[in-house]
């Protein structure tokens, strides 16, 4: 039979506090057992001093334990003579008759209640054997003394069966205290581990069902979360992944719609241009098959824009890394773009230190891609007569590239969904119609793959500062 968690939990936590419960009381009834017999014991020993005065007395006058040597007969008689007597009180003087008019010494001796005489030894100076009772428990021992001197030791066996009725019932009422007082314990242990138990499987239940709201695709499922343990942490957790995986679905479903919208509008023109071929609307001359033949590279870039970028979202472009010197790449690029920059009356200008030596362990293609996406994307929204600076710089541990231009700029709102992808901004800077928003994204995810960073900021030319950094290859 499979046990819910809450039994298992509510089990565990009961048991255990079972246990310790169990644990203590049976240590402080030992204890208290062990403290107690040592205290009737300690009790007992000074009880012996009246007798221990008599014995010293009787030494004296016989001037040995000759009179008691193993004669056991002699030495009870001399305790029964110890019984009939009590303890003097103060100044030898008695106590007054009780209400009866009895005086303490009509009563009847007490009973021996302790059994001191099956319990007691006498010894000699030397510890030698004189008369008493034969064990092997170690004794509580007393020293004889005449004139300062010993003259012998009196042992007593310790008592371990409490005989004394007051003693045993004291035993009896502690003991029945602390079984009450471990009762009601264990049923406050109880309720508390049925409330704790029950706290800890309503913050899972809320957990689990939340977790099935997730997989059944409800990504906009929250779940309280209280307290700051380990379960409440997990219910932060599950809250932060719900609300990715909702931003996700979003984009999804966004990236869906702007692809099939980027689609429909080049095959709408192929359509409809050789709609109109068959029709016989229009002739198939060769400025016709020219502009169909646009719209095909048109869409064929579009395709192939999503392949890469594609490819990089999934990670499985491919990356040849290698040492190489970032400098040889701009000027490569600087090279090719001079006549497509002039051909817009646009300036590319010159880089001030050409020389500079920018060691990075990259892909040479891939880079080359990088800043051609970049020279095309100033090239393609500067406005005519306006200019691109390329600048190149290192620090101890960076190397820095950073393309500007001039005007238009981007609104500082824009500025951080520049690397979304299909994102255009739609003012000045996005006035043709041939980009797709792609170009950037790719960027954004080919620095990435390099452990670099794509920033956007406005330029102090009045147009975009797009500023790539990469890791330097330390010598």
């Amino acid at each position: 039979m499979k046990l819910p968690i809450f039994a298992k939990l509510f089990l565990t936590l009961l048991l255990s506090i079972g246990v310790m419960i169990a644990v203590m009381i049976g240590s402080a009834d030992w204890l208290f057992r062990q403290g107690f017999t040592e205290y009737l014991q300690q009790v007992e020993a000074n009880r012996l001093g009246f007798l221990i005065s008599n014995l010293e007395t009787t030494y004296q006058k016989q001037g040995s334990w000759d009179f008691l040597q193993n004669d056991q007969r002699q030495w009870h008689e001399f305790l029964s003579s110890q019984r009939d007597k009590d303890i003097p009180p103060p100044d030898n003087r008695l106590p007054p008759p009780d209400d009866n008019g009895f005086s303490p010494e009509d009563y009847p001796p007490p009973p021996d209640a302790l059994f001191l005489g099956n319990r007691l030894r006498l010894l000699d100076a030397n510890h030698n054997y004189v008369v008493g009772a034969h064990f092997e428990e170690k004794p509580i021992i007393r020293a004889l003394k005449v004139n300062k001197q010993i003259i012998g030791w009196l042992e007593i066996r310790p008592n371990e069966v409490m005989t004394d009725e007051l003693a045993t019932t004291f035993i009896q009422q502690q003991k029945k205290a602390k079984y009450l007082i471990g009762s009601l314990a264990l049923i406050l242990s109880i309720f508390a581990a049925w409330l704790l138990a029950r706290q800890l499987l309503l913050t899972i239940r809320r957990i689990v069902s939340g977790v099935k709201a997730l997989a059944a695709g409800e990504y906009q499922t929250r779940i309280k979360a209280n307290g700051h343990d380990e379960l409440g942490q997990l219910s932060q957790y599950f809250n932060s992944l719900a609300q990715t995986l909702q931003k996700n679905e979003v984009a999804r479903r966004q990236w869906i719609a702007d692809i099939s919208h980027e689609l429909r509008t080049p095959l709408s023109v192929l359509r409809g241009e050789l709609e109109a071929l068959q029709d016989g609307v229009r002739e198939p001359t060769p400025e016709r098959i020219q502009s169909l033949h646009s719209e095909v590279l048109a869409l064929t870039t579009l395709v192939e824009d999503l392949y890469e970028l594609s490819l990089s979202d999934a990670g499985a472009m491919n990356y040849h890394k290698e040492n190489i010197n970032v400098t040889d790449i701009v000027l490569e690029i600087q090279q090719q773009f001079v006549s497509r920059f002039a051909s817009r009356g646009i300036t590319l200008r010159e880089i001030s230190n050409p020389h500079i030596q920018l060691p990075v362990f990259a892909d040479a293609r891939r880079l080359y891609q990088l800043f051609s996406n970049l020279a095309e994307n100033s090239c393609r929204y500067t406005n005519e007569g306006g200019f691109c600076e390329i600048t190149l710089y290192r620090t101890k541990q960076t190397v820095i590239v950073t393309f500007q231009d001039s005007a238009p700029s981007v609104p500082q709102t824009a500025l951080p969904k520049l690397f979304d992808r299909l994102y255009r901004v739609e003012k000045s800077r996005s006035r043709e119609s041939d980009g797709a928003g792609l170009g950037l994204a790719i960027c954004k995810n080919i620095v990435e793959a390099h452990g670099g960073t794509i920033l956007a900021y406005q330029s102090q030319y009045g147009g975009l500062s797009i500023q790539v950094e990469f890791p330097l290859l330390l010598e």
